[in-house]
């Protein structure tokens, strides 16, 4: 069993902060494929919240034409009553015969970019229930199938440390007011997995020829890597690196 428990204990960290979601993501990337996630909370008799958003292209705007009405016909949302015990359903398993013709993908669905999705559904309550999708804009997003079994168990501990959560802050305050991730969430999502390796080994102190003897490839790769970081991130130096991630240490690259 391979579910990452020095990993998953930065989320139990995290509860009730600002950073749980973000740091939620990054335990899951161990057992899904994506390059963009989203979370809403669903409420009874209200539209979806948005509790966090790391995408790279999708604008507020596509969001809010969710948030006002295109939910109602997202196969995810439909999804939600029969998901109580928390599996991660891809768009595959969910979409009816002829949804690429449906007003829902006309009119709402491509116009976010993803090419693909996968979505983790919970109801926290009678009356909430927390939706966090995972899309990829050029390759199939969901499960690592190699780690199927992992996933499964995985997804127990997830399940509960979500409700804690969910109760933990409603204590204080309503799940829909929770801030927004800044800057160093957003640009985390902009970089593909060995980028963001090769971020953390660099905030680590690692230099470019340390980085590549860890991952056995060349000096010059490193380089490449290094600079694709920056134009990402519209940074030109390591300052900025250090500056843009370590004001939000939560939110390493681990």
């Amino acid at each position: 069993m391979n579910i990452q428990i020095e990993r998953f204990s930065t989320v139990i960290d995290a509860v009730a902060t600002r950073q749980f979601y973000p740091c939620l993501l990054a335990y899951l990337e161990d057992f899904l494929a994506f390059d963009n996630a989203i979370v809403y909370a669903f409420e009874q008799g209200q539209q979806p919240h948005c509790l966090m958003k790391a995408e790279k292209e999708n604008s507020d705007a596509v969001n809010q034409l969710y948030q006002q009405g295109a939910y109602l016909e997202d196969p995810f949302y439909r999804a939600l009553p029969c998901a109580g015990h928390g599996k991660v359903f891809t768009l595959r398993e969910l979409v009816p015969c002829g949804f690429y013709q449906t007003n829902y993908y006309r009119h709402f669905y491509r116009k976010t970019g993803w090419h693909d999705e996968a979505g983790m559904l919970l109801q926290l309550t009678p009356e909430r229930g927390l939706g966090v999708f995972f899309g990829s804009c050029r390759q199939t997003a969901g499960r690592r199938y190699p780690r199927l079994a992992d996933l499964r168990e995985a997804l127990t501990l997830v399940k509960s440390v979500v409700r804690l959560h969910n109760e933990v802050v409603s204590v204080n305050r309503p799940l829909s007011t929770a801030p927004l991730p800044d800057s160093a969430t957003q640009a985390r999502y902009a970089l593909t997995p060995r980028e963001r390796e090769i971020v953390d080994l660099i905030l680590s102190g690692n230099g470019s020829q340390q980085i590549a003897e860890r991952l056995f490839i060349s000096l010059g790769t490193v380089k490449n890597h290094r600079k694709n970081i920056y134009g990402k991130l519209n940074i030109g130096s390591q300052a900025e690196l250090f500056s843009l991630f370590l004001s939000a240490p939560l939110q390493r690259m681990a």
